[in-house]
C-alpha cells in the first residue's frame, strides 16, 4: 500500500456530511472517472466505461466491500476489514488531527506531518503529507466540513472529488436488492476448472 493511499485512508467519520462527486483519477494515466456516493457510514462506487457493470458498495464501519453486478443479479461480500488498499477511505474523527486516524489505520506508519490549511476547488481543506515504513511517500487534502479526504498526490497515484453535491444520498443506493443472490467466489472458480474445453477442429 502506497502513502498516497495510507494518507487518504483517513476520511469518514460517523455523521459527516453526506455528498455525491465525480472521482477523477490523474495517475495513473487513462484511469476511469467513478461516480462517488457517500452516506452516513457506507460509500457506493461506479466506475465509467465498464464492459460489465458492476458498483461496489463500502461499509466503513466494518471494513468490508462488496461487489454488486447487475447483469446477472449477483454480488460478492468481502471478509471484514478486507477493504482493497486501493480504496482510500477510511474514518476520521477530526480534520485538523487526521494522522491519529492515520495512525489507528495502519501498522508502523512511519510520519504524518500537518502541513496547514489549504483550498481545493473553493474548499477548506487541511492539507498533510505522510511516509510510509516502506518510504513511499504522499499528499493529502482533508475537506472541513465534509471529514473527507477530496483529493490525493502520491508517486503512483493521484486523484480528486470533483463536482461534489452535498445533500442526503438515498438509502437504496447502499443497498444490495433483496432478490439478488451471493456468489461463491471458490465453487465459480471450481466450476470452470471443471468445464471441459470445446473441441478442436482440424
Amino acid at each position: 500500500m502506497t502513502s498516497v493511499f495510507l494518507l487518504a485512508e483517513m476520511s469518514m467519520a460517523a455523521g459527516a456530511q453526506e455528498f455525491s462527486a465525480e472521482l477523477v483519477r490523474q495517475k495513473p494515466a487513462g484511469a476511469a472517472k467513478s461516480k462517488i456516493y457517500v452516506g452516513k457510514s457506507k460509500i457506493r462506487l461506479e466506475a465509467e466505461g465498464q464492459t460489465r457493470p458492476n458498483y461496489v458498495i463500502l461499509n466503513l464501519a466494518q471494513r468490508q466491500s462488496s461487489m454488486v453486478l447487475p447483469d446477472n443479479k449477483t454480488y460478492i461480500i468481502s471478509p471484514p476489514g478486507q477493504i482493497p488498499s486501493s480504496i482510500p477511505f477510511f474514518m476520521i474523527d477530526d480534520p485538523e488531527n487526521a494522522c491519529a486516524a492515520w495512525e489507528r489505520s495502519v501498522q508502523k506508519p512511519k510520519t504524518c506531518t500537518r502541513v496547514g490549511d489549504d483550498t481545493v476547488n473553493g474548499r477548506s481543506t487541511v492539507k498533510y503529507t505522510g511516509t510510509s515504513n516502506t518510504g513511499d511517500t504522499g499528499t493529502a487534502w482533508v475537506d472541513r466540513k465534509l471529514r473527507f479526504v477530496i483529493k490525493w498526490e502520491g508517486e503512483k497515484g493521484a486523484a480528486e472529488l470533483q463536482n461534489i453535491q452535498e445533500g442526503p444520498q438515498a438509502a437504496s443506493l447502499f443497498e444490495i436488492p433483496s432478490d439478488y443472490e451471493k456468489m461463491d467466489i471458490a465453487a465459480a472458480r471450481a466450476a470452470r476448472k471443471r468445464k471441459p474445453l470445446p473441441p478442436t477442429h482440424k
